[in-house]
């Protein structure tokens, strides 16, 4: 009897370890699928975990990351899927993972403006640690979602090292503004392929800087290519970030919530190729632009005073924007609080209008010298129209952009 139980005990523990053996892989992926998500912080969703162990690779499927209150989009991040390569911190997993090359596939992100000028980014802060000092000295935004106070960011940081670099492969940025439209304007970023630096602290709790170069097509149209250079502090009261755009070939039209206050024209259709740099140092814009025009079809807006003047058609006006090599070249300066930009000419843009003014203050010349000072020219005079008047007021107007300071 005794030897039957030793037997039947015998291969009962062969079997267990046959099936720790046939089922390690499963059995330790289960394990390390447990830790990770017992690390993670509770404001990151993953709906999936899986582990190639022989190429010591993992992949993170439905990857989500909470937004704050009061926006459109309950998540700022959505990614179908996360892979990276990983190497062991010590002799077991239960020591942790180092990630290496982690590279996001089809990534989502929602960056929403709402009327007041606040901006989801510059609140999470609220959502994954301390958010900036507001006016009355408190630690975050009263919309903000405060922090997950069981969330375990300090084991999230023992156990598994981050990079700083992240790639994105098919990504897509969905900016929705309503600060400048009743209602709202949506513009998306698609196709975008993206390097991306986040600085975190220790516990991997607060966001301390972002930066990213890549490029992407306008609203999935793959001949409108915009190719950047950003960097972005989420823990300032008020936007702060620097850009660069590079664009080519992008329709005019999709910006026109942007462009529509300042301009004296309105732009039937339009496609800009150029350089737009936007600085925002706390709410405060530096924006210097360079814009080349094809395509343009546009005409002046009603009563704009100073076109009006000078009866300039548009084929005498787009004259003096174009350059030798034929383009049509328009260049301004935004600067002031984002909550009021004022707009300005740039350089060329400036030498353009005062050509145009001086020819037609020539034309006037030449017109007074003809006429001499007849009863009919005495009559203008008096009205206020006469030519001397005329000229003068162009004078006066190139005077005024010449001088203008910016």
């Amino acid at each position: 009897m005794i030897k039957k139980v030793l037997i039947i005990t015998a291969v009962i523990v062969v079997l267990a370890i046959a099936a720790v053996f046939i089922y390690r892989y499963q059995l330790i992926s289960y394990s390390a699928e447990n830790l990770i998500r017992n690390a993670l912080p509770g404001y990151v969703k993953i709906s999936k975990i899986k582990f190639d162990f022989n190429n010591k690779k993992a992949f993170l499927e439905g990857f989500k990351l909470e937004g704050p209150r009061g926006f459109s989009d309950s998540y700022t991040v959505e990614i179908a899927e996360v892979s990276c390569r990983y190497k062991l911190k010590g002799a077991t997993i239960l020591d942790g993972l180092e990630v290496f090359e982690p590279i996001l596939k089809d990534m989502i992100m929602h960056i929403e403006r709402l009327p007041d000028g606040r901006v989801n980014l510059s609140e999470m802060g609220g959502v994954i640690g301390p958010g900036p000092s507001s006016a009355d000295g408190s630690a975050q935004s009263v919309n903000s979602k405060p922090p997950d106070k069981s969330s375990p960011e300090p084991r999230a940081a023992n156990f598994i090292k981050l990079p700083n670099e992240f790639n994105i492969k098919n990504g897509k940025i969905i900016f929705t503004d309503r600060f400048f439209v009743r209602g709202s304007h949506v513009i998306t970023l698609d196709n975008i392929d993206a390097g991306v630096n986040l600085k975190v602290n220790d516990a991997y709790s607060q966001v301390l800087d972002i930066a990213s170069t890549g490029e992407g097509n306008i609203d999935s149209h793959k001949d409108q290519i915009v190719r950047w250079a950003i960097s972005f502090n989420p823990n300032t009261p008020r936007l702060t970030m620097s850009s660069r755009f590079d664009v080519s070939s992008v329709d005019l039209i999709t910006f026109e919530p942007y462009y529509d206050k300042f301009s004296p024209f309105e732009f039937a259709k339009c496609r800009v190729s150029g350089i737009l740099v936007f600085n925002s140092d706390n709410g405060n814009i530096g924006s210097t632009n360079e814009l080349h025009l094809a395509n343009l079809m546009f005409s002046v807006k009603p009563n704009y005073e100073n076109v009006a003047m000078f009866e300039i058609n548009i084929q005498d006006l787009t004259k003096y924007f174009t350059s030798f090599t034929g383009e049509v070249i328009f260049d301004f300066k935004i600067k002031g609080d984002m909550a009021n930009p004022r707009f300005f000419l740039g350089p060329i843009s400036k030498q353009a209008v005062a050509a145009m003014v001086m020819d037609k203050v020539g034309d006037v010349l030449q017109q007074m010298s003809r006429k001499g000072s007849g009863a009919a020219g005495s009559a203008a005079a008096d009205s206020g129209n006469s030519d001397v008047d005329k000229a003068m007021r162009a004078i006066s107007m190139v005077k005024g952009f010449l001088d203008k300071k910016n």
